[in-house]
Parts: C-alpha cells; structure tokens; sequence
C-alpha cells in the first residue's frame, strides 16, 4: 500500500455504519422530542416568529421586526409563544413526527430493496417521511393556532415580564374557545396536515436525492458520512422549502391573530391577491417570509433525518465516531 493511498484513508470522514435493523419508533421518540426543544429554544422558534412575522407584515424587513419583537422586553421577546405553546409544539411535534417516521419506516423495511424488496430507498424515505408529516400535522394543529396567536397579536408586543406572557399565553387558548368554539382550534388543520405532508414527503425526497447525486453517485454500496448526511439534509430542505412556501403562506393568514373568528378561504385569499396586483402580487403573496421559512426547514430537515439518528445511534453504542 502506498503512502499516499494510507494518507487518503487515514484522512477520510468516518462512515456510518450499515443499519441492519430499523429504528425504534419508541425510542425515537424520546430522542425526537427532546431534540426538537432543544433546537426550538436555541434557534428553531426564532426563526418561525420571523418567518410568521414577515407574512403577516410584507412591508417590515427582517431587522425591523426583530426589533419590534425585542423593542419592549429585550431578547426575551423572542420567545413570546414559545412558553407554553411553543413548549408543547416542540415536545409534541418532535415525538410525533419521530415516532411514526421511525414506525413507517420498520413497516415498510421488509419491502424495500435493499432487504431484497420491489420499493426503492427513495420511495421509502419519502413515504415515511410524508406519513410522519401528516400525523404531525393533525396533532399539532391547534397548537400551532394558538402560537400564532401569541406571536401576531400585537398586545404582546408590550412591555411584561417573561411571567406576565406565559400567564396571558396560556389564557390565548381559552378565550379562542370561550369567543370562536372548540372546532376553531382546528381551524386550518386540513391545509396545515395537507402541508405538513408535502414538507416532510418532498424534504426527505430531496435529501434522499442529494445524497445519490452528490455522494454516492450510483454506488449503492457507499456509506455517508454524518457530515455528508448533515449536508445533503441542509441542501434538500432548501429546496423543499423552494416547492412549498406557498400553503406555508396560507396556513400564517387562516391562524393569525387578525382573522380570528373568519373563514379564510385559499381560492379567495389567492383570487384577492390577484385582483389586487396580477401574477406579480400572487408570487410576492406566496413567497412572504422566504429567508427565514428556508432557514428553518433546512436546518429542521438536518436536525430530524440526521442528527436525531445520530443520537439514536450515540444511544444504542452504533456510533461510528
């Protein structure tokens, strides 16, 4: 063996090692929720405040509603919705989706071919991840509702302490019941479940085609690297966040704050933005909140398809490195 060949593997990323088995969709869900909280608090809630804020307000740049949310409370006013709502979508949301991911993808294991079956890995990655999506989204709906809530309701842009938001947070929920009925907390639930397939189906298709193309290249046999995974992740939720911005858009004007008590319908919604500027205004309408939604899906995509696996595998000592 040459120096240069020994160089060449000592210096290599290390592999992930083959999974023979599928994922514990018990486990997993413990990993999931509790990496979902922390990524939520750390970054992940920003970036879905910002991103509601510039659909709701078009005419605000980034910076501008940053400073309105930090103008009164400092950078405490960030996290206005995350306590408790927010709380509760990140526990919840990352404990579903994990779950029934994981769990879609044992049932459907046996049929792909890599265990000798007729359903390719992309088929299987991107069926898994629409079926973890779609029972996330029908869980979640109404927390999300009432977060938007919180975060597009301009009496919490005031001055109050961190105390003072989570009472009058956690007062959101019922009076949304008390003035609008139970099913308004649903309100939205059929386009936001509808989303939530799209996102996670087209993320993971996306990744999953990231890594063939640039990685493995038609070597089924080659194992990625946990950095190349984190990449492919990253560039695959770009582009999913490219394909769905639009329902992202309907789904922030149907739950905000302003149109509670309305029936927001999409085709009018949509028709109305038409009448209002042509093609022009419908393409602006439906890309509010771009830089921040693609923020946010891609590095969501990287934390969910990578780094929970990576945990998983850190957990039940398959870690490679």
């Amino acid at each position: 063996m040459s120096i240069a060949s020994s160089q060449s593997i000592a210096t290599s990323p290390p592999r992930v090692a083959a999974r023979s088995q599928p994922e514990n969709p018990m486990v997993k869900l413990f990993i999931g929720s509790g990496c979902t909280w922390v990524y939520e608090l750390s970054m992940g809630h920003y970036f879905e405040f910002v991103k509601i804020a510039k659909q709701t307000k078009p005419e605000m740049s980034y910076a501008a509603l940053t400073r309105e949310m930090t103008a009164q409370k400092g950078l405490i006013g960030v996290l206005d919705g995350f306590f408790p709502w927010g709380t509760v979508q990140a526990l919840s949301k990352g404990a579903v989706f994990a779950f029934a991911h994981a769990g879609a993808k044992k049932a459907l294991h046996p049929y792909s071919k890599e265990q000798g079956g007729p359903v390719p890995h992309m088929v299987v990655e991107t069926m898994a991840g629409g079926i973890g999506g779609g029972l996330q989204g029908l869980v979640l709906s109404p927390i999300l509702l009432l977060k938007t809530r919180v975060m597009t309701n301009p009496v919490f842009r005031q001055q109050m302490s961190l105390g003072q938001t989570v009472s009058m947070s956690t007062k959101v929920g019922m009076d949304v019941i008390r003035s609008e009925g139970i099913s308004a907390l649903m309100k939205g639930s059929i386009v936001f479940a509808s989303k939530r397939v799209a996102d996670w189906g087209t993320r993971f298709l996306f990744s999953t085609i990231v890594e063939d193309v640039l990685f493995k290249r038609g070597d089924e046999t080659y194992k990625l690297s946990y950095n190349e995974k984190i990449a492919a992740s990253l560039l695959g939720g770009t582009l999913s966040a490219c394909s769905t911005i639009p329902i992202d858009v309907m789904v922030a004007q149907i739950q905000q704050a302003g149109k509670a008590g309305e029936k927001v319908s999409v085709l009018e919604t949509f028709s109305a933005e038409f009448k209002a500027g042509g093609w022009e205004r419908v393409a602006g309408f439906a890309t509010r909140g771009f830089i921040a939604r693609t923020a946010h899906v891609a590095t969501t995509t990287a934390l969910m398809k990578t780094m929970t696996s990576w945990v998983y595998d850190m957990y039940m000592g398959k870690g490679s490195h």
